[in-house]
């Protein structure tokens, strides 16, 4: 059999086509290696059959063979497996990372806490030491019972103003996590849009998702890493090229549609919380990533949860409850210290510490001198006459080497009496504790993060030397296409315009 006359040619021209756009994708790799999110792409090319529709029981068709080279579409070089245990490991670098975040936060609005200055809780409470010693030299003395008074005064406003320390952290990092909530719903909005392009351009992609539109897939894939350090995510890759995402079972992307995260704070209790917009359903399949640990820790009340939506971590709430059992321990011993009668005790003692709001309950936030004090700076001292120091003494110790409970609210106890700047002590050793926990945990899970990403990096990145040596290989195979184009031209001239000449 005869093979077509321009058959060559025809090989030749399908030979320098593919090499090329060889070198077009090299260069395209080339130009790129640094893009966010690129992923390095290659040809894909086979050599051309005989007969497409051929078995092996046609006829081998010796004169048509010899067809040429096909490109058969331009694919992403990725590997799914290092792409989910990646986008894994992110969503607890999320997590830990936030955690940490939130939890330094809280340590700096209690830096003052164990502080000796004249604005720590220690120093204020080592001043009110002094001030009641002072006082006991002259129990007699309007200035030094003031000065009492002073102190005590000082030490209800900085626990205020350590509440209103916590209460500002609170009021951040709910802000953040509702921007990081629609921030998270825009980012599943993307995903369905490319989606959508991809499912209704039916030239897109052809019949193979893997020869699809490799740009978008590069955008869905830089959103799809970003939701996956916000929470957990399952990615399934459909044959249509769209993508399917899910929240441990729960869809929140298929095709063009796509779920929404109601974030709601509540204005009395200053509880967050996560719902599905679509069911109205608690987002509890959320089990990792920044946007959980957001929730954590705004709403962590340790084990002694009261409301709803409360979370077992120590967060925000946890360290309220201790800034209110300082308080109210505090509150406790001061009104059951000094009798109102030096000579009657079984008329109670003086109320020396009250609240701003009038409530029965004592707290970081409203603790105050009381009124009958405030009013009158000489309240604290003894009945004329009577020099007895005894009381006052007897609160000094108190409040310097007693030991007790500390209650926070709900009566959740302190595992065991301890004194009052013990208590300071620990409150900051368990925070710091707290804090190293979650960066190393963040340390660890983000080393990891990074290992994966390297080796993703191996496999989907784009290395300017084999590209560089993609670029000689395709330039050597289009000077070889060359040379078949010129030595068929050459054959074609000697048959056509050579052959039967006589004698020539």
């Amino acid at each position: 059999m005869i093979r077509p006359t321009f058959l060559g040619f025809e090989t030749a021209k399908k030979g320098l086509t593919t090499a090329q756009k060889g070198i077009d994708i090299a260069g395209q790799n080339m130009v790129n290696w640094d893009s966010e999110g690129y992923t390095r792409q290659r040809i894909e090319q086979v050599a051309l059959s005989q007969d497409r529709y051929s078995s092996r029981f046609v006829d081998n068709k010796v004169g048509i063979a010899g067809q040429g080279v096909d490109i058969v579409g331009i694919s992403q070089q990725r590997d799914s497996f290092l792409d989910k245990r990646y986008r894994e490991e992110y969503g607890d670098v999320g997590y830990f990372e936030k955690s940490a975040d939130i939890l330094t936060d809280i340590q700096k609005s209690l830096d003052i806490l164990n502080a000796e200055g004249d604005e720590g809780l220690r120093g204020r409470l080592m001043a009110l030491r002094d001030a009641l010693d002072t006082f006991a030299g002259s129990p007699d003395s309007p200035t030094h019972a003031n000065i009492v008074s002073t102190a005590v005064k000082g030490m209800a406003q900085t626990l205020q103003l350590l509440d209103e320390k916590l209460n500002k952290v609170a009021a951040q990092h709910t802000y953040d996590m509702e921007v990081a909530v629609n921030e998270y719903n825009e980012k599943l909005a993307k995903v369905a849009q490319i989606n959508k392009v991809i499912m209704e351009d039916s030239g897109v992609i052809g019949n193979d998702a893997r020869y699809g539109p490799n740009e978008l897939y590069d955008e869905r894939n830089v959103l799809i890493d970003e939701l996956s350090k916000m929470t957990n995510l399952g990615v399934t890759h459909n044959v249509d090229g769209t993508v399917t995402l899910d929240v441990d079972g729960k869809t929140v992307v298929q095709g063009k549609k796509y779920e929404t995260l109601d974030f709601t704070a509540n204005d009395e209790t200053g509880i967050v919380s996560l719902r599905w917009l679509s069911t109205g359903k608690p987002a509890s399949e959320i089990t990792t990533g920044s946007l959980k640990a957001s929730n954590d820790y705004i709403n962590g009340r340790g084990n002694n949860m009261l409301l709803k939506g409360e979370t077992a971590n120590q967060g925000v709430r946890y360290y309220k409850d201790q800034l209110d059992a300082i308080a109210q321990q505090f509150a406790e011993v001061l009104n059951n210290s000094i009798p109102n009668s030096f000579t009657d005790l079984s008329e109670g003692y003086k109320k020396l510490v009250g609240t701003t709001d009038g409530s029965d309950t004592v707290t970081a936030a409203n603790i105050s001198v009381s009124e009958e004090w405030a009013g009158n700076a000489s309240y604290i001292m003894t009945d004329p006459g009577i020099l007895d120091t005894t009381y006052i003494l007897s609160l000094k110790d108190k409040l310097n080497e007693a030991k007790m409970d500390f209650t926070a609210p709900g009566g959740a106890k302190s595992a065991e009496e301890i004194t009052f700047l013990d208590y300071f002590k620990q409150i900051g050793t368990t925070l710091g504790t707290d804090i190293s926990y979650q960066e190393g945990r963040h340390t660890a899970s983000s080393a990891m993060a990074t290992s994966l990403e390297d080796r993703r990096d191996s496999v989907a990145g784009v290395n300017v030397d084999e590209e560089t040596s993609n670029l000689m290989l395709y330039n050597k195979s289009l000077s070889a296409a060359s040379r078949l184009m010129t030595t068929l031209d050459e054959a074609l001239d000697v048959l056509i315009n050579r052959t039967g000449k006589v004698g020539l």
